[in-house]
């Protein structure tokens, strides 16, 4: 009996085990769980994402994202603005306006060497030493004017690259014929003079007009940046009042659907941006006010002077001209006369805008010593005395010819030889004194005005950053009541 039974028990195990084996097996393909496993998820996400949002906690935590998102934008366009102020800044001061300067140099060194030059063929050797001293001193400072400005432009293609490059061609030719009539001369070989002729014609046909037109263009480059640079940061600031807008708007939304009055991090948050937009539109307003007082009391003297300055170098270049050829006719004398009324006038203009009133001043009365020397300088060349016309005009006059140009004046000789000799070196010598205080008072309105951006930058990231977690501090609380 019980063999019966185990030889039924085993016969019958494998048949109840077969039965069951289809529980083991997958019949479908090989990863297809895995992908259907993660698509599902996937395919969810909106709906359980949707689901949340319409929610109270949901829609909490999307604002208060939105807010921290606007905030920190806020702060991030400041800073990156301010930033790029400061770029704008440190190019005007160390590219921009020294590239200015470097053309008015340029210019006024041009002019020197050429008045050097052919003053040089009426002087004796002694004077004559110093002249040629004076004219290898402006040469070389020509030089280094063009390798400074050359230095300062970043598009070779530019006009302001050409004209350098016109410049820098131009100068080595000039210098030849310069040294060709200087060498002539001293052979008293008449061939010198049509050398001199050939060298001043392209001094003041090709050489001095590059020069002023460099100067014109780059001047202009330093208003437009100085306008730029002092203009209100709007794009940064309306970024700010969009955040105080929006958090203004959070609070209410947040006070009607919480029952409270008031969350304190979004309070903190809104007081912090507050303070901040008045901070920079403060340092704004005052930017753009004080720059635009300090641009017509630095930069528009400037301007004048530097004009001014270069009129003069025109003036006393056609005059040394007129002496050289022996003619100086009315044409001539009546530009010379206006060129010396507007300069003047444009001094006058501009006595209380400078720093040291005192030198307009005396550059002023120079300006009228050199004008009464240039008269009897024309006076002399017109009736014929030529050696006391060189004595008027070159400042150095002999014995002889001092008592011709005193009986002329009716002045003393001692007054003579401070007019004659003096007068226009000691003009434009205050001239280039306050041009460089203009420079230097320019450049230190340049740095105060980054200093201030940089503070109002770092002011306004600062709270902008603090507002963000006040933000989210007091999101936090509201979230956690629902949960």
């Amino acid at each position: 009996m019980n063999c019966a039974l185990r030889y039924n028990q085993a016969m019958s195990a494998p048949l109840y085990a077969d039965a069951d084996r289809w529980m083991d097996r997958d019949d479908s393909p090989a990863g297809s769980r895995t992908v259907r496993g993660l698509i599902a998820p996937a395919m969810a996400l909106p709906k359980r994402f949707l689901n949340f949002i319409s929610t109270t906690p949901g829609i909490l935590t999307i604002i208060s994202f939105l807010l921290v998102a606007a905030i920190l934008a806020a702060g991030g366009a400041m800073a990156l603005s301010s930033t790029w102020r400061q770029d704008d800044l440190n190019t005007l001061v160390s590219r921009t306006e020294p590239l200015s300067n470097a053309a008015q140099e340029l210019f006024n060194s041009l002019s020197v060497a050429d008045s050097a030059a052919t003053t040089e063929f009426l002087e004796t050797k002694e004077q004559n030493s110093a002249q040629s001293q004076s004219y290898d001193r402006h040469i070389a400072n020509a030089s280094q004017e063009i390798i400074k400005a050359s230095a300062g432009i970043d598009n070779v293609g530019s006009r302001e690259m050409e004209l350098v490059l016109q410049l820098q061609t131009n100068l080595p030719r000039y210098v030849e014929l310069v040294s060709e009539a200087s060498a002539n001369d001293r052979f008293r070989n008449p061939v010198g003079a049509s050398y001199l002729t050939q060298a001043s014609h392209l001094m003041q046909q090709t050489m001095l007009p590059a020069a002023e037109e460099l100067y014109t263009i780059t001047s202009k480059q330093v208003s437009e940046q100085q306008r730029n640079v002092i203009s209100p940061m709007w794009f940064p600031l309306s970024g700010l009042i969009a955040a105080v807008v929006l958090l203004t708007i959070a609070q209410l939304w947040l006070s009607a659907n919480t029952n409270r009055v008031f969350n304190i991090g979004y309070l903190t948050a809104t007081m912090l941006m507050v303070i901040a937009l008045l901070v920079a539109s403060i340092s704004a307003g005052w930017t753009w006010k004080a720059g635009t007082n300090w641009i017509q009391s630095s930069m528009g003297p400037l301007e004048t002077l530097t004009q001014q300055r270069i009129a003069a170098q025109q003036a006393r270049t056609g005059e040394a001209l007129g002496l050289v050829q022996r003619s100086y006719g009315d044409d001539n004398q009546e530009k010379f006369s206006a060129t010396i009324a507007r300069i003047d006038n444009e001094l006058e203009s501009i006595r209380d805008s400078v720093v040291s009133p005192h030198r307009i001043v005396l550059a002023r009365e120079h300006l009228q010593k050199w004008d009464a020397a240039h008269a009897d300088m024309v006076y002399e060349l017109q009736h014929g005395n030529f050696k006391a016309a060189s004595a008027a005009a070159l400042g150095s006059p002999s014995d002889d010819d001092q008592h011709a140009v005193v009986a002329n004046s009716n002045r003393s000789p001692k007054d003579v030889r401070l007019d004659l000799r003096t007068s226009y070196t000691l003009f434009d010598e205050e001239l280039q004194e306050l041009i460089s205080e203009s420079r230097e008072q320019l450049r230190d309105v340049l740095t105060a005005g980054q200093s201030a951006a940089q503070r109002t930058a770092t002011i306004v990231a600062i709270m902008t950053a603090v507002a963000a977690i006040a933000t989210l501090v007091g999101t936090r609380p509201r979230v956690r009541e629902y949960l």
